[in-house]
């Protein structure tokens, strides 16, 4: 199934497991990169909790300085979350993340390299 973010429609391409998927972004090419990798774990249950969730998702695409391609720019969100946790807490965790990602101090962090301390 196709993949949508933001207006970009991402194809599908490559199961390289039961747990790992790879969708090809709408400037894929031979020679450009554009695509966002998905990655699952299962929990692994012990004597004292039922294990973590790991998840992954990669966006990597060729990035250039306006017109020559320069290198790869890499966005990698990772996930460990206890399987037991409540789906309400696990959704907010997701929404705050999400929120802080479209401020200016996340722009800091991620553009700017910068760490700013109120």
């Amino acid at each position: 199934m196709p993949l949508s973010v933001n207006t970009l429609a991402y194809a599908n391409d490559t199961s390289r497991s039961p747990d790992s998927f790879r969708y090809l972004g709408p400037a894929n090419t031979f020679s450009v990169k554009d695509w966002l990798d998905v990655w699952r774990k299962a929990p692994i249950a012990t004597a004292d909790s039922a294990g973590k969730a790991r998840s992954m998702g990669k966006l990597t695409r060729t990035m250039t300085d306006g017109t020559d391609p320069v290198g790869d720019g890499i966005l990698k969100l990772e996930s460990s979350i206890p399987a037991d946790a409540a789906r309400s807490e696990q959704e907010a965790m997701i929404d705050d993340f999400a929120t802080w990602l479209l401020t200016a101090e996340a722009k800091d962090v991620l553009l700017d390299h910068e760490i700013v301390q109120s």
